[in-house]
């Protein structure tokens, strides 16, 4: 386990020296009395408009992790499991919330922690769907949009359709995909091989609701409800600064902010996040440099407040306690590790 702990030490602190900086870099390039003026002048009554979205972006999440589940939970549940997760994704590191997600609805008949599990890597995959589709729209806001900027954002949405593909056609065709991975994982000796092809059809469990029609419609409509309350919450913090936003100018900050998740940080994307928003408003969207940084700050903020709040109601109506959910995370974390 000595060499696991080590590896996390060193994700640890990474994470901990980017965000550190990323904000470094902020006050660097930008004159904190900007900053702080637009603090100041900001028009806070729009944050109550930017809640409103936050807390309805999480209510339809849960409808759509709900319907991924077959319904088979009460909304309720489902709600309060998610934004437990989600709070401890804000204060933990290593993404403990997804873990804890999984581990408290896997432990709720008829739902198995492998389904659980399943089901939020069909998440991840709708949201970067969404994302990738997204992107070409929000870019009609932008008029003078680096090359170099083009041809990543090219690269990136086409190596995400072709693995969105490769899942689908996967999932449509279980038995060959299986035995596929059988193949793949029996010609590497120091892989399990019977373990990971059991993850693989575990996987490949949780896409199955994209193998109906009905469902894949159903699953394609949420996923596109989740997002707009987001886009709508960038809109008016932006506004909130004296920004003077349209909708594309907002979606191309939602996927600023949603590429710099993959970038390691620490808890909470503190630091990545604010350094990709405040670049693409000022750098892209050719934003005033304070209000830009006010944006990133306040909005971050008020996603704080909202997670830990919501996480914290969740807490108290499903009966569970900080420290339980977080041992119960870190106990499946070793032993997967082992």
């Amino acid at each position: 386990m000595e060499p696991d702990d080590r590896k996390k030490r060193r994700q640890f602190w990474l994470g901990m020296g980017i965000s550190a900086i990323s904000l470094a870099a902020i006050f660097l390039f930008i004159d904190p009395a900007a900053i702080w003026e637009a603090l100041k002048t900001a028009r806070y009554g729009y944050l109550a408009l930017s809640g409103l979205g936050l807390a309805l972006f999480m209510v339809i999440r849960a409808v759509r992790w709900r319907f991924m589940l077959n319904n088979d939970l009460p909304w309720g549940q489902v709600f309060h499991i998610q934004n437990i997760g989600y709070m401890l994704t804000i204060l933990l590191p290593f993404r403990l919330g997804d873990v804890a997600r999984a581990v408290l609805i896997g432990n709720v008949p008829p739902v198995t922690l492998a389904r659980g599990v399943s089901t939020m890597v069909v998440e991840r995959i709708l949201d970067m769907m969404f994302i990738i589709a997204l992107l070409p729209f929000t870019l009609a806001e932008v008029e003078t949009l680096p090359p170099w900027m083009q041809a990543g954002t090219r690269a990136f949405g086409v190596s995400a359709l072709v693995i969105i593909v490769i899942l689908i056609a996967a999932a449509n065709q279980r038995p060959l995909a299986n035995r596929t991975a059988a193949f793949i994982f029996n010609h590497l000796p120091f892989l399990n091989s019977d373990d990971w092809v059991k993850r693989v059809d575990d996987l490949l469990d949780g896409l199955s609701s994209l193998t109906r029609l009905r469902d894949g419609f159903i699953l394609v409509i949420l996923s596109i409800l989740v997002w707009l309350p987001i886009i709508f919450a960038y809109r008016s913090t932006l506004t909130a600064v004296h920004i003077q936003p349209t909708w594309a100018m907002a979606g191309f900050v939602v996927v600023a902010a949603a590429f710099s998740v993959a970038a390691p940080s620490s808890p909470g994307q503190v630091g990545v996040f604010h350094a990709a928003v405040t670049f693409a408003l000022i750098q892209v969207l050719r934003q005033p440099e304070g209000a830009s940084a006010s944006f990133a700050f306040l909005y971050h903020a008020l996603n704080v407040v909202t997670m830990v709040t919501l996480g914290l109601i969740g807490l108290s109506r499903t009966g569970s306690t900080f420290s339980h959910v977080l041992a119960s995370a870190r106990g499946l974390g070793r032993r997967s590790q082992a």
